[in-house]
């Protein structure tokens, strides 16, 4: 009967022990994946930041649009259209306001992002190809502050209008009349012509951004 058990039990001591190496070497395998899996959630904060951005603006610009028609153009539905307008305002404010959220976070997706890049340069054994390696991410983080900054200009800069445009529209329901929306027409020409402003300034600050973004995605 001892034969027996002792005959059994070494397959089972056998399993026992290598356990501990296989499970070593997945978790070697993941920490290699590691990096990939940074810049992956990385470069998807970015392209979600550059998105909600794009919806702030988008929306922006379509209640400046709905504005313009109400003010400059004869309605025949002057409270159904405000009404329209209120709606669009209310999309409007919720979407700058998490355009700005997300360029807030996106400092912080950056820190995790070149951290752990730096963590995996400091396995590279050959001086000469770590130093090249780390004067690339050095770069990179430079470009990225560059990128980080354009975004936040581009969302302060859509708070005050944003602010500007619910104000006029507050103005209309206070006094929804044809002589009230003639009044407006001067501080509209002007919030236009800021508006030009912004939208291009965003503009430049999303192309900017795509473009950095694109250089980290790896080829698959």
């Amino acid at each position: 009967m001892r034969r027996i058990l002792g005959r059994v039990g070494l397959p089972m001591v056998a399993v026992v022990l290598t356990m501990p190496v296989l499970l070593a070497s997945e978790t070697q395998e993941r920490s290699r994946t590691q990096g990939l899996k940074e810049t992956d959630r990385f470069v998807r904060a970015g392209a979600a930041t550059s998105q909600a951005l794009t919806d702030g603006k988008l929306q922006l610009q379509k209640t400046l649009d709905a504005y313009n028609s109400l003010v400059t153009q004869p309605s025949k539905d002057m409270k159904g259209d405000y009404k329209k307008l209120l709606k669009s305002m209310d999309s409007m404010n919720s979407k700058v306001a998490d355009a700005q959220q997300k360029v807030d976070t996106m400092q912080k997706n950056g820190d995790v992002y070149f951290t752990g890049r730096a963590d995996t340069i400091k396995n590279i054994q050959d001086p000469s190809l770590q130093s090249q390696a780390q004067q690339r991410l050095k770069t990179n983080q430079e470009e990225f502050a560059g990128v980080l900054q354009s975004l936040r200009d581009a969302g302060a800069a859509l708070e005050p209008f944003r602010k500007q445009l619910a104000d006029q529209i507050t103005y209309l329901g206070s006094d929804l009349t044809p002589s009230a929306m003639s009044s407006l027409k001067p501080q509209a020409d002007k919030l236009n012509a800021q508006g030009s402003e912004v939208f291009t300034k965003t503009d430049q600050a999303l192309a900017k951004a795509d473009s950095y973004f694109k250089g980290l995605r790896a080829e698959t």
